[in-house]
């Protein structure tokens, strides 16, 4: 991802930061990841950064990508062939809180960073669930009438709060917030038949 004449390409440097820095963030958190440590554990000046990424904040930003790349991957590989609309749903956001939970807190904080752009918020789970929504109304099993990104967002909000409640409170119980995540799931997949 150096910057030549402008525009970004790849290269073994810029995947190597990416590697460390995903390493980095999930271990020990957003705090630990700094240009200072990253330059330290790579033996390399602040420029090698600086030339591939604007600063720390796009790296913790990619590194959230790559974490909701593996989570996505996980929660479809989960949902049974053959399930209906309501239960691919149900499956998908079940397995991915699961995934959240068996990981960390560290973890969780990157599955739901979010940017606000001109389309308004950005998360790879998010775009997700919208395309589900989507291809369910294609199918006929989602009323067309509603709107595929509100819910999703619905979905994606409930699945990150209650997901940051548990990484955050050894107090709630995994089951406990499983339930309640059901619960709220099926409220918003009631509404969108």
């Amino acid at each position: 991802m150096a910057f030549s004449k402008g525009k970004r390409i790849e290269d073994e440097t810029s995947t190597r930061i990416i590697d460390l820095a995903v390493n980095i963030g999930c271990k020990e958190g957003p705090d630990a990841l700094t240009v200072t440590r990253i330059c330290k554990e790579l033996n390399c000046d602040r420029r090698v950064i600086y030339n591939r990424f604007r600063d720390v904040d796009e790296i913790n930003f990619i590194v959230s990508g790559k974490c909701n790349e593996e989570l996505i991957s996980h929660a479809k590989a989960d949902i049974p062939e053959g399930a209906s609309f309501p239960e691919r749903m149900q499956s998908f956001v079940k397995s991915a809180f699961t995934y959240v939970y068996e990981r960390n807190a560290y973890y969780q904080y990157y599955t739901s960073l979010y940017q606000i752009t001109e389309d308004g918020i950005q998360n790879e789970i998010l775009e997700e669930l919208t395309d589900m929504i989507e291809k369910g109304k294609e199918k006929g099993d989602v009323n067309a009438a509603k709107s595929s990104q509100e819910a999703a967002q619905s979905i994606w909000i409930i699945l990150s709060s209650i997901s940051g409640i548990l990484a955050k409170n050894v107090e709630y119980k995994y089951q406990e917030a499983l339930r309640t995540l059901t619960f709220a799931m099926a409220g918003i997949l009631n509404n969108l038949v």
